[in-house]
C-alpha cells in the first residue's frame, strides 16, 4: 500500500522527524549518557557538599542504590555480562569517589581526578551504547537467520521425505529459495536429485505427489527439467495449490499480431499465457467427445487469424470449425472471411492437398533467391509471404488419398511455412499417421475416457493426471522443439457466451467475439502471394465460388438468397459457373482420352472499404452508428422494436432483417437472428414496417416502400399525384 503526506510549504519544514526528549534532546536517554551525567552530578555535588553539608553517606548510598537499578535495567535489556559488569563499575567508581570527596573536602586533586574518571567513563558508557546497539542488532539478524536456516531445513528434510516416501529417491535436495508464482495459485521448487538420476525417475508420480501435498482437483504436479543449461539431475517441480481449471476465462483481446510470436490460446498457473510457436510447428490435440477439441480449434483459429502474415485453410468436413470465421461474412456482410479457404467435402480436401503441394514446390524453387540473399535457410512469414496453416478436424473422418497428401505437407511444407494440425478422438495409429504422430512437435491433451490415451499422446511421460481434468477447457501441452519440453496443465481461453453468466460483461462480449473480430481484423488479413497463388491455380481461385454452396446451400447443394446477406448473393450472382471438381482433379477426360484441361477466371471475394462507398451510403452508415449510440446512452433504453424501425429508417431502403441484425447486435441486442426475424415479422402485421415480397422490410417513413402483397393503394401512390380528373 502506497502512503501519502500533505506537502509543507518550503521554510516550514519540521528540523527532525524524531520526538522531543523530556530533556529537550533530540537523541533517545541512553544508559551510557545516563552513567555520564551520573557522574557529572557528583561532580557538582562535590563541589556544592561543603555550602550543603552533605555526608558522604549520602553519596555511598545513591551509588549503592543507582549500581543497584543499572544492573537490574541490564538484566531485564538480556545485556550480556560484560555490559553487567561496565555498568555497576562506572556507578561504583563513580559514587565511592564522590563518597571520598564528600569525606575528606574537595581539592584541585580530587577534582581532577574526579573529572578523569567522569571523562573515562562516559566514554566508555557512550562507546558501550553504540557498540551495543549494533551488537543488538546483530544478534537479532543471527538469531532471524538460524530461525530461517531451522525452517528451510524443515523443508528441506520434508521434501526429501516426500520423495523417498512416495518415488523411492533418497538424497534429494531442495533449494532453500522457492519461486513463489506471481498468480498466487502457487509456486516452484527446484530439487537436485541424486547424480544418477534425472527427471523420468519423478515422472508417473504426479497423481501420488498431489495427494501428499493435500492439492485440490484441478490443481496439481508437474515437472520440468528447465533449460539447455541446467544440469540432467536438476528438477523443477511446480505446485498449483488452487483450482486454475475452474470456470472460464475470457478470450483477452483482439489485438493484431505476428505468426513469429506463440500463437497464445490459454493460461498457465503461473498466470502466464499458453501458446504454441506455429510457425515453426503444427500440433496434434486428441480428445474425446465432448472434451472441447472445437471449442480450442475456434480459440486456436482466432489466434491465427489474429496474424498478419498468416492464411489459414481447414479441411473440415463439419463446418463446425469453420462456420463462425465465416458467418460474419456470409450471413451479414462483414468485412471479408476470416478462413482463407475453408474444405467442408471430401474432393474440396482433395483440391486443398493438391494445391498445398504445388505451393510447396513452387515457393521452394522461386524464393530461393530470396533465401540465398538474406542469407537464412527457411522462408521468412511476412504479410507479403503469409505462412499457410492447415487445420484438420476429425483426421480419421478424411479419405486414404488425402491422409497420404496430408503427410507429404506435413514432410516437405517446413521450410516454406506450409504447417498442418490435426485433431482427433484418440491418439492411435489409426486416428493419426505414423508421420503426423513422428514429425509433429506440438501436442495438446484434452480429456479422455481412458488415462492411457493420453500416455500415447505423451509417449515417454506418462499419463497427465486425469484429476486435474474437472471442467471443459482444461488441457495439457507440450512442445518438443520450443518448450514447454513436458507436459504442462493450462486453462483454454473461452470464446463462445455460453460459458459464462447470462447478462455479464464477458457474456455479452463473446456474444458478438467473431462479428467484431470481422470488423476489426478483416483489413489486415493478408492475401496469398502471387507465386503461390498462380501455382495453386483455379483449384485456390475459384474456391469461394465451389464453397459458398458447400456452406450455405441445401442438402442438394441449391443456394438461394435467403441463407446469404444480399452482398454477398449478388457478388456470387455475379461470379461465372466453376469447374467442376472432376476437371480440377483431372478425372474428366475430353473425347480423345485426354485430360480436360481447367479453363475459367478466378473469383475473388473484394475487401470493401469506405472509397467504395459514395457519399450517401456513408451518410447512411454514420445515422446508424449515431443510432446505435444513441440507444446505448439513454437513460431509458429504447425497446427492441424502437431501435429495429430507426436502423430500418437510416438505411433509407428496403433491408432484409440479415442486414439489421448486426447492427442491432452492435447496440446490445441479446437475442438470436431468428428471434429478430420474428420480431420483424410481428412489425410488419402491426403497419410499422412494410413488408415486400422478396422478404425485405423499410420503415414507413424511409421514404421507399417496398411492392407489398394485398397492399390498397393510396393517393401517395399516384405517379402524377391526386387530382381533380378522373382515372381512365
Amino acid at each position: 500500500m502506497t502512503k501519502t503526506k500533505t506537502e509543507v510549504p518550503a521554510g516550514l519544514e519540521t528540523i527532525s522527524d524524531k520526538p522531543k526528549r523530556w530533556d529537550f534532546s533530540r537523541d533517545a536517554v541512553t544508559p551510557g549518557r545516563l552513567t555520564a551525567w551520573g557522574a557529572e552530578l557528583a561532580c557538582a555535588s562535590a563541589l556544592v557538599a561543603p555550602l550543603a553539608d552533605i555526608p558522604w553517606q549520602a553519596g555511598a548510598t545513591t551509588g549503592a542504590v543507582a549500581t543497584g537499578v543499572a544492573v537490574l535495567y541490564e538484566k531485564a535489556r538480556g545485556s550480556w555480562r560484560r555490559v553487567l559488569v561496565a555498568r555497576a563499575s562506572t556507578w561504583m567508581a563513580t559514587t565511592g569517589w564522590l563518597s571520598y570527596a564528600l569525606a575528606t573536602q574537595p581539592t584541585l586533586t580530587t577534582m581532577a581526578v574526579g573529572t578523569t574518571i567522569w571523562g573515562a567513563g562516559a566514554a566508555v558508557n557512550i562507546g558501550m551504547d553504540k557498540w551495543g546497539e549494533t551488537t543488538r542488532e546483530a544478534e537479532k539478524e543471527f538469531y532471524r537467520r538460524l530461525e530461517e536456516g531451522e525452517q528451510i531445513k524443515t523443508a528441506q528434510d520434508g521434501w526429501a521425505q516426500l520423495l523417498y516416501n512416495i518415488c523411492g529417491i533418497e538424497g534429494a535436495v531442495a533449494d532453500p529459495i522457492v519461486d513463489r508464482w506471481p498468480s498466487g495459485a502457487g509456486e516452484t521448487v527446484k530439487v537436485t536429485l541424486p547424480a544418477h538420476l534425472n527427471i523420468d525417475a519423478l515422472r508417473g508420480y504426479e497423481a501420488e505427489l498431489a495427494g501428499a501435498l493435500h492439492l485440490p482437483k484441478g490443481g496439481g504436479v508437474a515437472f520440468s527439467a528447465g533449460g539447455p543449461d541446467v544440469p540432467r539431475n536438476v528438477v523443477f517441480i511446480a505446485i498449483t495449490r488452487k483450482n486454475m481449471m475452474a470456470g472460464a476465462i475470457p478470450y483477452p483481446g483482439l489485438t493484431p499480431t505476428t505468426i513469429n510470436k506463440p500463437v497464445g490460446f490459454g493460461v498457465i498457473g503461473t498466470g502466464q499465457e499458453a501458446g504454441l510457436s506455429l510457425k515453426d510447428e503444427g500440433f496434434i490435440a486428441i480428445g474425446a467427445q465432448g472434451s472441447g477439441k472445437t471449442a480450442l480449434m475456434k480459440t486456436l483459429g482466432l489466434g491465427l487469424v489474429r496474424c498478419i502474415d498468416a492464411l489459414v485453410w481447414d479441411m473440415d468436413t463439419s463446418a463446425k470449425m469453420s462456420a463462425v470465421f465465416i458467418n460474419p461474412y456470409l450471413r451479414y456482410g462483414i468485412g471479408v472471411p476470416l478462413i482463407d479457404w475453408p474444405a467442408t467435402n471430401e474432393d474440396e480436401c482433395r483440391l486443398m492437398v493438391r494445391a498445398a503441394r504445388q505451393v510447396i514446390a513452387a515457393r521452394k524453387t522461386e524464393y530461393s533467391d530470396l533465401l540465398e540473399d538474406e542469407d537464412i535457410d527457411n522462408l521468412p512469414a511476412r504479410p507479403e509471404i503469409p505462412a499457410i496453416h492447415i487445420r484438420v478436424d476429425e483426421t480419421k473422418s478424411m479419405p486414404d488419398d488425402v491422409l497420404e497428401g496430408i503427410d507429404f505437407i506435413i514432410e516437405e511444407g517446413r521450410s516454406v511455412n506450409v504447417r498442418v494440425s490435426n485433431t482427433g478422438l484418440r491418439a492411435t495409429r489409426d486416428y493419426i499417421t505414423a508421420a503426423m504422430d513422428e514429425l509433429t512437435p506440438g501436442r495438446i491433451g484434452l480429456r479422455t475416457n481412458n488415462a492411457s490415451e493420453l500416455d500415447m499422446l505423451f509417449p515417454g511421460y506418462g499419463a497427465p493426471d486425469m484429476a486435474l481434468f474437472t471442467d471443459p477447457g482444461t488441457v495439457v501441452y507440450m512442445s518438443a522443439t520450443k518448450g514447454p519440453y513436458q507436459p504442462a496443465p493450462a486453462k483454454a481461453y473461452a470464446t463462445m457466451a455460453e460459458a459464462f453468466q447470462e447478462g455479464s460483461s464477458d457474456h455479452q462480449r463473446m456474444q458478438t467475439l467473431f462479428m467484431d473480430a470481422a470488423r476489426q481484423l478483416s483489413s489486415s488479413r493478408p492475401t496469398l502471394d502471387e507465386v503461390s497463388a498462380r501455382a495453386a491455380g483455379l483449384a485456390y481461385g475459384q474456391r469461394w465460388a465451389r464453397c459458398i454452396p458447400n456452406l450455405r446451400g441445401d442438402a442438394y447443394g441449391n443456394v438461394g438468397p435467403d441463407r446469404m446477406h444480399e452482398s454477398v448473393w449478388e457478388l456470387y450472382q455475379s461470379w461465372p459457373k466453376p469447374e467442376p471438381y472432376a476437371v480440377l482433379l483431372g478425372h474428366a477426360v475430353d473425347d480423345d482420352g485426354y485430360p480436360v484441361e481447367a479453363r475459367g477466371a478466378s473469383t475473388e471475394i473484394p475487401r470493401l472499404t469506405e472509397a467504395m462507398l459514395d457519399d450517401e451510403e456513408l451518410e447512411r452508415v454514420a445515422a446508424q452508428d449515431a443510432a446505435i449510440e444513441l440507444a446505448k446512452t439513454r437513460v431509458t433504453p429504447k425497446t427492441p422494436e424502437q431501435l429495429a424501425i430507426e436502423l430500418f429508417a437510416s438505411l433509407g431502403r428496403p433491408a432484409k432483417p440479415s442486414e439489421v441484425y448486426p447492427l442491432m447486435a452492435k447496440a446490445g441486442y441479446d437475442k438470436s437472428d431468428r428471434t429478430f426475424r420474428d420480431l420483424c415479422a410481428r412489425l410488419g402485421l402491426q403497419d410499422k414496417l412494410v413488408k415486400g415480397d422478396d422478404g425485405t422490410y423499410a420503415a414507413t417513413n424511409s421514404g421507399e416502400v417496398p411492392d407489398a402483397a394485398g397492399r390498397v393503394p393510396g393517393p401517395e401512390d399516384d405517379a402524377h399525384g391526386p387530382g381533380d380528373a378522373p382515372h381512365g
